[in-house]
């Protein structure tokens, strides 16, 4: 790639500068993700990341200090898209709101999306390595993802979404092992299923399985539309953090 010197007498504009080092950004992270999705984390080096950009390598480690930084901010990014079509989804649809919604939604955007359908459902051990890379790089958002779940199903509780037989703590366990096992036994079922049912019936499942177990009040649509915009508003603090985060691990 040809390189050309940089006019000291003509500096760009601030303005332009911070456009340039965004869409620079983002053509870094479009290239990671590719290769992640083509190749697998392991395989795909910064080298890899910055041939297919057509930038230095030295370029990349101005946005993202290391490869899990850059790779962490890659799935980010998808799990941003994600939650923005989840809040849409309730915002048009207060019923969305129920954790089987919650769930079967997720699952359906997770095998639609192939930076995190690569990870999530293509390589657990991948999986299992962001998210301790996420533990120790971006632990305030963690954190605070936590906390939103928490805050998530004590909104439900709240307005008589969820059932009261369990405390709320233990109905958010059962979610969050029901959830994760869910993608994590698709190897094994894949075995014992050699022709798996379609996505969206496994979704159908998976949304049964919720719907039966923590859930009140099926066919009354009131409390779904009174939690409505209190969950919209709690999800709308957690995807400004990642935005934010995001932002902030772009070094831009």
């Amino acid at each position: 790639m040809t390189q050309h010197p940089v006019d000291d007498q003509h500096p760009p504009a601030p303005a332009a500068a911070d456009t340039e080092r965004e869409a620079r950004a983002e053509r870094i992270l479009a290239a990671a993700a590719d290769l992640l999705v083509s190749l697998g984390y392991r395989r795909v080096t910064v080298e890899d990341v910055a041939r297919r950009a057509d930038i230095g390598k030295g370029t990349v480690y101005l946005h993202f200090r290391t490869k899990e930084v850059l790779f962490l901010s890659v799935v980010l990014r998808s799990q941003e898209a994600m939650m923005r079509r989840l809040i849409d989804g309730i915002r048009a649809d207060p019923h969305q709101v129920r954790p089987s919604e919650l769930a079967r939604a997720s699952y359906l955007l997770v095998h639609e999306d192939p930076v995190l359908r690569a990870v999530v459902v293509g390589d657990p051990d991948t999986l299992g390595f962001l998210a301790r890379g996420g533990a120790k790089h971006m632990r305030a958002l963690m954190d605070q993802r936590r906390d939103t779940m928490r805050d998530y199903f004590a909104v439900l509780r709240e307005h008589g979404v969820l059932r009261g037989d369990l405390p709320v703590d233990a109905q958010l366990m059962l979610y969050m092992h029901v959830f994760t096992g869910y993608f994590l036994a698709e190897p094994l079922a894949a075995v014992f299923f050699p022709e798996p049912d379609p996505v969206t019936e496994r979704a159908d499942l998976l949304a049964h399985v919720l719907r039966t177990s923590i859930e009140a009040a099926p066919d009354d649509p009131g409390p779904d539309r009174a939690a409505a915009p209190h969950v919209i508003a709690v999800f709308d603090r957690v995807l400004t953090a990642v935005r934010t985060e995001l932002a902030t691990q772009k070094r831009t």
